[in-house]
């Protein structure tokens, strides 16, 4: 584990894997015929999220989530980072110079960013627009995948 409390940063989805993000989650992961399926609740408020995972040729790996009224989506994901110091996993899509992230907390939030722009990771964040800084931030855990 590093100082910011990543284990790793290549995780590929296998079915190995997906173990360590029931553990991150302490939830029950279900096993259905092509994917891991499992619900995450918050306690402080009702509403939970519920998230399938679908592990692809070569590992590449399809992640949805649903909420109450939202239903986000995360194709070509190419593996994913688990921070136990944010308790959060963040799955991510690597497309050339661009790459997308879902990440989703233990608490039940999610956030997708999509088609970021890799030089915005490494840019200055005080010459970012609000919007950008968002997603830079957010994703500049993923920015040593780029070296």
């Amino acid at each position: 584990m590093n100082s910011t409390g990543n284990r790793g940063l290549k995780n590929k989805l296998t079915e190995d894997s997906v173990k360590k993000i029931e553990k991150l989650f302490n939830c029950g992961i279900s096993k259905n015929e092509n994917s891991y399926s499992f619900n995450i609740k918050n306690s402080k408020n009702q509403p939970s999220i519920s998230i399938d995972i679908f592990i692809e040729p070569e590992n590449q790996g399809l992640i949805s989530v649903y909420s109450e009224n939202s239903h986000l989506q995360l194709q070509s994901c190419s593996g994913f980072i688990i921070s136990d110091m944010l308790e959060e996993v963040i799955f991510y899509s690597d497309c050339g110079d661009k790459i997308s992230g879902l990440i989703i907390s233990k608490r039940g939030d999610c956030a997708l960013y999509s088609n970021v722009e890799k030089n915005i990771l490494k840019s200055n964040f005080m010459d970012l627009n609000s919007e950008k800084l968002l997603s830079a931030v957010a994703l500049s855990v993923l920015e040593p995948l780029n070296d």
